[in-house]
């Protein structure tokens, strides 16, 4: 049998094992709560940083493709090294679920992008403004077909390219824009905020940062992005925009490769 002070020796301890526990539960929390900005917002910040870097090879824009293909490499790799590293915080915040939304809105969209550029309607926009067509800007529209003659190096250019389209940006700009940006502009709470429960002024935020980014393709940007916030409001599943991003991306990519419409990279 115990004595009253054996049982006060082990209540002490079990005590202090529970502060003990508590506070190493309180110190990962708050280690976590400040890493996820970085965990979001760099592999994004990341893939800007380096396309930064790219240079052009004379005076009429045309790419580097020994440059380009370096970077596209870098990107990918690096990318992808910031992902792997963080990903269990991302899967912690955002469950791996889909469902057909997200097969669904990616077709749709894949579909609604080609259509709304091919019939060039940011530059009648901008035309009937009375603005030069310049204003917006253009994407690196290198041919690999006539930039690598060798097959080797033209399949390992495709390779990392539709790599980078296909997984890296779609997972990246989403864990920025919906994971981080859209959430933080709605609520200073933000790291507890549902997908399904961002207001008004995050959702508007989603379809801005679309716009100002794909300056060129702003009125299919302004399209897409903003069904795909609506798939992420109906569903609340983040990885539902990630595959609708991916298989949007995916569509653009077999198009140009098809059409030989290269500014869609």
């Amino acid at each position: 049998m115990n004595s009253p002070a054996s049982t006060r020796s082990c209540l002490q301890n079990s005590r202090t094992a529970e502060r003990r526990d508590k506070n190493a539960t309180s110190h990962v929390n708050l280690i976590r709560r400040n890493i996820r900005p970085i965990a979001l917002v760099m592999p994004l910040a990341l893939f800007f940083a380096v396309g930064a870097l790219i240079t052009h090879q004379d005076s009429e824009g045309n790419i580097d493709p020994s440059r380009y293909l370096i970077l596209v490499i870098v990107r990918v790799v690096s990318i992808a090294a910031i992902l792997v590293l963080f990903w269990r915080l991302y899967v912690a915040d955002f469950p791996l679920k889909i469902d057909r939304w997200g097969w669904i809105v990616g077709l749709l969209g894949g579909l609604l992008w080609i259509a709304v550029c091919e019939l060039h309607l940011e530059r009648a926009i901008v035309s009937s403004l009375g603005l030069p067509a310049s204003i917006l800007g253009a994407r690196s529209g290198l041919d690999p077909f006539a930039a690598y003659p060798t097959a080797g190096t033209r399949h390992l250019f495709l390779a990392f390219r539709f790599s980078l389209l296909v997984i890296i940006v779609p997972i990246a700009e989403e864990l920025f824009l919906r994971g981080f940006l859209m959430r933080i502009v709605d609520t200073d709470q933000w790291t507890s905020q549902p997908l399904s429960q961002i207001g008004r002024l995050g959702l508007l935020t989603g379809t801005v940062y679309g716009v100002f980014t794909h300056p060129s393709e702003f009125v299919a940007a302004a399209i897409w992005f903003s069904l795909v916030t609506v798939l992420m409001v109906r569903t609340g599943r983040f990885w539902n925009c990630v595959l609708a991003h991916a298989l949007t991306n995916l569509i653009l990519g077999i198009y140009l490769c098809y059409t030989g419409s290269w500014y869609f990279w």
